[in-house]
């Protein structure tokens, strides 16, 4: 089990208790008011069963008061994603804070700051990489490259899955298109392992048919299920920060309802992935203050209620290159939400808006995952830490603690090493060439990849995942999703990769 990093101290709240009680009774009033958009006929049935004003026709329900809350106390505070190597599990919730591999569609080139689809060669080797990090607790094979070159739309997250589990013994994420899930889950179970799965709610508050069926698997499994409202202040949320969380609240609670429904118990959390919008251009900013603050008190709400948090506040900004701009957003993005009791982030190698990834970003972002987790982790305060005996050996007077038992004994306990950052002298710096952290991140890369040798799969894991590969290509060949134009250069991207 990886333990991530345990908060040892209560998280920050931002607003005070009536605050908290006035945002969950406006997404109380949407919801049984407005209602919800579930465009799923098995769904709503099973909601009008459960009390709920349901109109077939419109597809519209309003989710009774009693029926939302009563659903957010049979949700469980913390759930269990299981990797391959036991080693490698985590548990979601609680005050445990884990973070997780970012996303990105694109390769990034530091040269020449061009995006470009990834190879399935390059997506394996952010796997290999991850694998190797200290601070990466959860893969994203489905989402780190989302655009791979030669592969069809819809087996990017297959293939991507598929990649994760050959390179990488650690737990693993998934998303859902068009019944894809399906094929993830089989893979998950051929392996003996479980995934998480991130599940879009459209704004205001609506399920599209995919999103239900993802949703009505995971739960049916009791694996964990993100739901992930995407609507953006003053477009398709409310232009104030209030109404955006009571939307987002809302969104919530409805998946909520339909998970609990399916089974009691199921593990439900939340993933805000709506935005504040760019006052001149009207575009998202994952960068922005005022969407970290939109975190935190979805983030204060789920505390309350015993929500599992993932969040992914920091896990790029907007820079277009890997400089202080993009320090700036990811590290204070993460850190605000960390404070504010988050459990999951989605960090390492997201680059400019989910535009791009690279694994230079992936070995930096790690320093910055592990400088907050070293923060969360506080001290001891005991009668040996407070030193007083050191103290009185030493004395007040100008001297040296260097030479002691105590300094020998706690040199080097619990303290935090960078694996990019330069913690060196300016002397040093320039002996060795004044080396940027970009070149120092992307060595440190370079020879992780070449060097580190992830768990494999048995022969018999690998030939089942191959037999699941091979019948989700067929299948989405009978249904069209693969074009016969496409297939071709499938087979030679696969080739290429040494992965057919």
């Amino acid at each position: 089990m990886q333990d991530g990093y345990l908060r040892k101290f209560k998280p920050t709240q931002v607003l005070s208790e009536g605050e908290l009680e006035s945002v969950h009774q406006a997404a109380l009033a949407i919801l049984a008011t407005c209602g919800a958009n579930v465009r799923h006929q098995k769904a709503l049935r099973l909601l009008k069963e459960a009390g709920c004003l349901v109109d077939l026709e419109t597809q519209m329900t309003r989710i009774p008061p009693a029926l939302a809350e009563e659903c957010l106390r049979l949700a469980p505070s913390s759930y269990l994603i299981e990797a391959r190597d036991p080693r490698n599990d985590i548990h979601v919730g609680g005050n445990r804070v884990h973070f997780m591999q970012g996303m990105g569609m694109r390769y990034v080139d530091p040269d020449t700051w061009e995006l470009r689809p990834a190879t399935l060669r390059e997506h394996a080797e952010t796997q290999i990489l991850g694998d190797a990090l200290p601070n990466v607790h959860l893969m994203d094979g489905v989402f780190s490259f989302t655009d791979l070159a030669g592969v069809p739309g819809i087996m990017q997250q297959v293939e991507g899955l598929a990649n994760g589990f050959r390179y990488s013994s650690k737990a693993q994420h998934y998303g859902y298109m068009k019944d894809s899930d399906r094929f993830a889950i089989k893979m998950a179970q051929v392996l003996g392992v479980t995934l998480d799965t991130e599940v879009d709610v459209a704004p205001a508050v609506a399920f599209g048919e995919d999103a239900v069926n993802a949703i009505w698997r995971f739960a049916e499994l009791g694996w964990g299920i993100q739901a992930c409202p995407g609507g953006n202040v003053g477009a398709t949320a409310p232009a104030t920060l209030a109404g955006t969380a009571a939307v987002h609240w809302a969104d919530l609670i409805a998946c909520n309802v339909l998970a609990q429904l399916i089974r009691k118990g199921a593990p439900v959390g939340l993933q805000i992935a709506g935005w504040v919008l760019s006052l001149k251009w009207a575009t998202p900013l994952v960068g922005a203050p005022e969407a970290w603050y939109l975190g935190a008190v979805t983030n204060q709400l789920c505390l309350h209620w015993g929500i599992p948090i993932t969040t992914p506040n920091g896990f790029c900004g907007e820079s277009k290159m890997f400089d202080y701009q993009a320090a700036m957003e990811k590290s204070l993005g993460v850190l605000t939400t960390v404070l504010s009791g988050s459990n999951l982030h989605v960090l390492q190698g997201s680059h400019a808006h989910e535009l791009g990834f690279s694994n230079i970003l992936q070995v930096m972002d790690d320093d910055i995952a592990g400088a907050i987790g070293r923060f969360l982790q506080g001290a001891e305060i005991n009668d040996e830490t407070l030193a007083l005996e050191n103290i009185r050996e030493v004395g007040t007077a100008p001297a040296s603690f260097m030479n002691t038992a105590h300094t020998r004994k706690y040199w080097a306990k619990d303290r935090f090493t960078p694996l990019a950052a330069d913690w060196g002298t300016h002397v040093d710096w320039v002996k060795a060439g004044k080396k940027d952290i970009v070149t120092r991140a992307r060595e440190r890369a370079e020879a992780i990849v070449a060097e580190h040798k992830p768990l494999p799969l048995t022969a018999e894991q690998d030939g089942a995942i191959n037999e699941i590969l091979k019948e989700a290509r067929e299948y989405y060949r009978a249904t069209g999703e693969i074009r016969a134009d496409e297939w071709a250069t499938y087979v030679a991207a696969l080739e290429a990769a040494e992965l057919a």
